[in-house]
């Protein structure tokens, strides 16, 4: 885009003239100097390949040292160096995803609504407005002589009239320059930033980017709706105050009006710059809220099998079950510890009673919570009644 393109036609006014310059002039500088960023063998398309070449050998050497890699990281570095490459080198692409979806696509919209509402255009609505408010001030002034505006009367309402006039100027051509003039530099500077996407330590800058670009894309369509209504609702006020000025009624009460709405809607563009803000920052927030929720992943170290290292721990239910089942399992094992101790009393007393040591019938042992039935061991020897042992002695 050459300097010559930029002469504005002489018939335009302040505000159109002011806002033709600057769409002139700003996204002439996103061309040219995007076309400069990209330029090979210049320092920043040097230094994005060195990036690049920097990027790739990391996740080489990972592999080679066998360190955990996790699967969705080749994919992921493959989609990163096609973003960078879409980025810096293409300006066709860039054009297409960011100029014109970006600097043109929401004031496009917020015409198009303006449009269907049958709503005149804001920039030349401003303009008349201007003009009215100049001529009622005009009118006042000449009243006024030398007096002070502190002291109210003509002068006051010729003072209110000029700082509304500013506030309205500064609230609607104010907003839509410096955004345009923003977002300009924001696309231009898209080679040099586009390296950032490659490392985590940087791509809090690229992802801080994006998010301004957006809220500068953002506004200018907030603006333009705004003002849409503000000078709905100026337009009656200022036209009857010049109807009373033509019929030679010069009254404070009908400037008062003038001046409240002005700054009442300058609030209104404070409201939309914060909203603006909190649109364009909902990507950061959105990726933060998935950071902050655990996913298992699958680890590959350098045996090629699969570990654990990237598992989740056991969530608090599946703990819960595996305390009841061992609670379960103590509960059935404690019959089976009670015919145990009956048994081994059992064998007890027939031993008492025979006065014959030895193992019972069929004795339970437990060992470390188990219960071993053994047999009864063999006895050797014959065993005598008692009456034959009373007749031997």
């Amino acid at each position: 885009m050459k300097g010559s393109f930029c002469t504005p036609d002489a018939g335009l006014r302040f505000a159109e003239r002011l806002l033709v310059d600057t769409d002139c002039q700003a996204m002439g500088m996103v061309e040219r100097g995007y076309a400069a960023l990209a330029q090979p063998g210049g320092t920043v398309s040097t230094a994005l390949t060195g990036l690049m070449i920097i990027a790739v050998a990391f996740f080489g050497y990972r592999l080679l040292l066998g360190r955990g890699i996790v699967l969705s990281d080749a994919v992921s570095l493959t989609v990163k160096l096609g973003v960078v490459l879409l980025l810096a080198t293409s300006w066709a692409s860039w054009q297409a995803l960011a100029y014109d979806g970006l600097a043109r696509a929401p004031t496009q919209i917020a015409g198009d609504m303006l449009v269907a509402i049958d709503s005149p255009p804001p920039i030349e609505t401003l303009d008349n407005t201007l003009d009215g408010l100049t001529q009622a001030a005009v009118g006042y002034r000449s009243r006024a002589g030398i007096a002070s505006p502190l002291v109210g009367g003509p002068a006051a309402a010729a003072a209110v009239l000029n700082l509304s006039a500013i506030i309205l100027t500064l609230s609607t051509v104010g907003i839509l320059v410096a955004s345009k003039v923003v977002l300009a530099i924001l696309l231009a500077i898209a080679p040099a930033m586009a390296g950032l996407i490659l490392f985590n330590g940087t791509r809090g800058m690229a992802q801080g980017w994006l998010a301004a670009m957006a809220v500068a894309a953002i506004l200018p369509a907030f603006a333009i709706l705004i003002a849409a209504i503000q000078f709905a609702i100026l337009t009656p006020i200022l036209a009857r105050l010049l109807a009373e000025q033509g019929s030679g009624v010069f009254e404070n009460a009908s400037v008062m009006p003038i001046g409240l709405v002005s700054v009442v809607f300058v609030i209104a563009f404070l409201f939309a710059i914060r909203a603006a803000s909190q649109i364009g920052t909902g990507l950061l927030v959105a990726r933060r809220a998935r950071e902050a929720v655990p996913t298992p992943t699958v680890m590959i170290d350098r045996d090629t099998r699969f570990s654990d290292r990237g598992a989740v721990a056991a969530p608090a239910s599946v703990m819960a079950v595996s305390r009841a089942l061992e609670t379960i399992a103590r509960r059935d094992s404690a019959p089976a510890a009670t015919r145990s101790r009956a048994i081994a009393g059992a064998s007890a007393s027939r031993t008492a009673r025979d006065g014959t040591p030895g193992r019972p019938a069929a004795a339970a042992e437990s060992f470390a919570g188990r219960t071993e039935f053994r047999p009864p061991a063999r006895r050797h020897g014959v065993r005598r009644s008692r009456a034959a042992a009373r007749r031997d002695s």
